[in-house]
């Protein structure tokens, strides 16, 4: 069912959405110009939030037995022992993506979080599938880090839309961002917005939002920020497009594609490192030249 102003929007994501600066990010952009939004949010079981229960034990367990048969058991096991590296320095990082997000301008459109529809079970459950499919959405957007199954992805008149922080499929899966910075992979910055398929970030690719790093030693959250930014306007752009009627899709660029996962403690603590000494390199050739002179 359409709206009088377009389409009807439903994004698709997990409890605790308000508290992300990236959704109330998106979230304003999408609704201000198309007021047909709605909200799906899983809510997660109580015991998995709790850590140290026998759910929350059971869920890192499958998650370790899964990258070892995935990845590898060094894998696994680096970042098993890296948790809680990993754990302080994401947290110092996202603080700072979200303040740079939250300077970000934006439409003045207000997210209330107490008119989404709140799920039990999975992202791909019933109770999920009956929530999105009671709204009759012409497009979804996925907003969770799950991988969407077909019982839900094709629910949408239109389609399913993800907002890729990677240019996909050059690089598909977790922290594209920091695997690009630890690869010195520039292509690989950007967003990309495509449909979502039975694959990880493989589906058809409606836009892209290229982000070239503005030093050498740029680090993760003024990338995460800026590729957010350009990353919704193109989502924007291709949303009006489609309630236009129009229907195409991007070629991928050239280049062999990789997926990776988890971006283990370790590696952030060598990539601070390293863009650090970067600084510091970049700090003295200026000062040896102003001496030069």
């Amino acid at each position: 069912m359409n709206s009088v102003n377009g389409m009807r929007i439903v994004f698709l994501t997990e409890e605790g959405f308000d508290s992300s600066e990236i959704f109330r990010y998106i979230f304003a952009n999408v609704a201000a110009v198309f007021p047909d939004v709605h909200v799906v949010a899983v809510r997660r079981p109580q015991a998995a939030k709790k850590r140290w229960s026998l759910l929350w034990l059971q869920e890192k367990v499958r998650q370790v037995l899964w990258r070892a048969r995935r990845f590898g058991v060094v894998h696994a096991l680096e970042v098993l022992t890296s948790s809680p590296f990993r754990r302080l320095i994401s947290q110092r990082l996202w603080r700072e993506v979200f303040e740079g997000v939250r300077a970000l301008s934006r439409p003045p459109v207000k997210l209330e979080p107490e008119k989404a529809i709140y799920v039990g079970g999975t992202v791909n459950g019933q109770e999920t599938v009956e929530a999105i499919s009671s709204l009759e959405p012409d497009v979804v957007i996925q907003h969770t880090g799950a991988i969407l199954q077909r019982q839900v992805f094709e629910i949408a008149r239109i389609g399913t839309l993800n907002l890729h922080p990677g240019i996909a499929p050059l690089i598909r899966g977790q922290n594209p961002i920091s695997w690009a910075l630890w690869e010195r992979e520039p292509g690989w910055l950007g967003a990309t917005v495509h449909y979502i398929d039975e694959g990880i970030d493989t589906g058809p690719v409606l836009a892209y939002a290229p982000v070239r790093p503005r030093y050498p030693w740029e680090r993760f959250p003024p990338l995460r920020v800026r590729t957010t930014e350009a990353g919704t306007e193109r989502l924007v752009d291709a949303l009006c497009r489609l309630a236009r009627g129009e229907r195409w899709i991007i070629h991928p660029p050239q280049g062999e594609g990789v997926y990776r996962t988890v971006f283990s403690g370790w590696r952030f603590l060598l990539l601070e490192i390293r863009l650090a000494l970067n600084r510091c390199a970049a700090a003295l050739r200026e000062r040896g030249k102003r001496w030069a002179r």
